[in-house]
């Protein structure tokens, strides 16, 4: 799904919209990082969510298949979506996308 943005606000950015029903109250609830060298089957996962932070090599579920890549798991206050952000380095690129 692609990403979309509802009206700009200077000092803090684009409203992110739901894609499920295009309403403007998502809250993120889960973050995960992953970092990994080019192309490397070895890396480090950090998973921050309920207060806690935690740290493991799992790259199970990184958005990236070369790099380094970054998950925002979010739930919608006006929906039952659960979308997840994604950012993914390809190359030179930073992709992003909604799951």
């Amino acid at each position: 799904m692609q990403p979309s943005f509802s009206v700009y606000h200077e000092g803090y950015g684009a409203e992110l919209v739901c894609p499920s029903c295009g309403g403007n109250c998502l809250h993120h609830d889960r973050i995960d990082i992953f970092e990994r060298g080019e192309d490397q089957d070895q890396g480090i996962h950090v998973l921050v969510a309920e207060g806690q932070g935690t740290f493991n090599t799992d790259l199970a579920g990184n958005p990236s298949a070369r790099r380094d890549g970054l998950s925002i798991h979010f739930w919608c206050e006006d929906c039952s979506a659960k979308p997840v952000l994604t950012i993914a380095q390809h190359k030179c690129n930073a992709f992003v996308n909604f799951k």
